[in-house]
């Protein structure tokens, strides 16, 4: 099984090994064969799709994935106690239709009686336990998603280090007891039996990736979520605002609630286990081998921010393997050898490119904040930029410039300067940022 992130070996500095912003290279987009799911998942991705003003098919996918996720997270686990919840988020410009699959899941919720289910924001972190306390399952889909993770840079405290806190525990809780915290003198919150929450999150990728802090990183945040970036097809076409649901589609969904609300009411008890195959044990295998010598490798490369966002792939594989034998047959579903192998290469894919934005979006403070952007700039322009165009990627003042430029040259992530057909031209120094 093709399974192997690349990255490249840390540059060498006087023996020592140096940490580089440019060890991982950018995979590109999310191939669209990895968008087709048979069953559930591709019926409600394909209707998204004619519904849409703006026809996505990534965005609809990845619409259609959380509301099974929704779907399922009380009622269907694997042989090892897997859930289905997932923080899924997209990313990509405004208007390219990030909303229709919003829209084509609070149409099924409200169709199957659980529009109760479906959030679109959280004013605080005690507001969503909450809901949860009222309704242990919950899709959140929210726009500008960057608000509900963690601090902004520099920032101490407030709405944003609430959410942030709570997602990390709820995420890890989805087959236990979660605690409310209780407030002072008061001793221990309430208690969540199995809490099933969904995140689908869309923002333009700029303003959440600039949004992460060290701290989202190497706590496990990010890692936590499958982040996808996409791009404007440019298409769009007429669609009709009264268009019924499909049959297969709302009959299955009907089912799915059905299921879900009676595991709502008995708690955690009477949960389908959905086994596997032996071609499928041996894949799983397969994967955690392979993701504990991605991890040991990181950690021995002195890289903690690889190894905090590829910590939990096992994880996610398991859920997206569950999901994917769900969508093909949700009254007696199986996970087979095919589940864990589109699985797999799904979460490899979106890692790879979580591993590549991830090391220009990790650095202390602003200034280190804006050495990183500055890299990138250059690396996405092809390893070398001229100074007026670098200047207005990076938005900043003169002043500022000249010391990220002074920097750069100091710490020989930049070769010198020199004119280009008129043009003071940039370049990343040899053997940096290849792609």
């Amino acid at each position: 099984m093709d399974f192997e992130l690349p990255y490249r070996k840390a540059y060498e500095k006087g023996g020592t090994p140096d940490k580089e912003y440019f060890t991982f290279p950018d995979p590109g987009l999310l191939p669209e064969e990895l968008t087709y799911v048979p069953g559930f998942i591709n019926e409600l991705t394909d209707w998204t799709m004619e519904m849409s003003q703006s026809p996505h098919r990534v965005i609809a996918f990845v619409g259609a994935l959380m509301m099974l996720a929704h779907l399922t997270g009380r009622s269907y686990t694997d042989t090892h106690g897997t859930h289905t919840n997932l923080y899924m988020i997209l990313l990509g410009e405004s208007g390219i239709g990030k909303e229709a699959p919003r829209k084509t899941n609070m149409r099924i919720a409200d169709k199957v009686g659980f529009s109760e289910s479906v959030a679109s924001s959280f004013p605080s972190g005690p507001a969503m336990e909450d809901a949860l306390a009222e309704c242990p399952s919950i899709l959140l889909q929210t726009d500008e998603v960057e608000v509900f993770f963690g601090r902004l840079r520099n920032a101490k405290g407030g709405l944003g280090a609430s959410i942030s806190e709570r997602l990390r525990t709820l995420f890890t809780s989805s087959g236990s007891k979660y605690i409310v915290r209780g407030k002072a003198g008061e001793g221990l919150g309430a208690q969540i039996l199995c809490p099933h929450l969904s995140l689908f999150g869309t923002g333009t990728t700029k303003a959440f990736l600039d949004a992460m802090t060290p701290e989202e990183v190497h706590d496990g945040l990010f890692g936590r979520c499958l982040v996808i970036p996409v791009e404007d097809l440019y298409v769009s076409q007429d669609v009709s605002a009264y268009e019924a649901l499909p049959d297969n589609v709302v009959a299955t969904a009907q089912m799915l609630a059905e299921r879900e609300k009676a595991a709502i009411e008995c708690g955690c008890f009477g949960i389908t286990d959905v086994g596997e195959t032996e071609d499928a044990t041996q894949a799983f295998a397969e994967v955690r081998e392979k993701t504990m010598e991605l991890r040991r490798a990181f950690s021995e490369m002195d890289m903690p921010i690889a190894r905090a966002t590829v910590v939990r792939m096992n994880e996610k594989i398991a859920k997206l393997a569950l999901l994917y034998a769900i969508s093909e047959d949700p009254r007696s579903p199986k996970i087979s050898r095919a589940a864990v192998e589109w699985a797999t290469k799904f979460v490899v894919h979106v890692t790879r490119w979580m591993l590549f934005e991830g090391q220009f979006h990790a650095s202390e403070g602003r200034f280190g904040h804006l050495k990183d952007r500055a890299l990138a700039s250059i690396a996405r322009a092809g390893g070398s930029i001229d100074r007026r165009s670098w200047i207005r990627s990076l938005g900043c003042d003169a002043t500022t410039f000249a010391r990220l430029v002074k920097t750069l040259l100091l710490t020989e992530d930049i070769d010198s300067p020199e004119y280009v057909d008129g043009r003071l031209v940039y370049r990343l120094r040899s053997g940096r940022g290849e792609r």
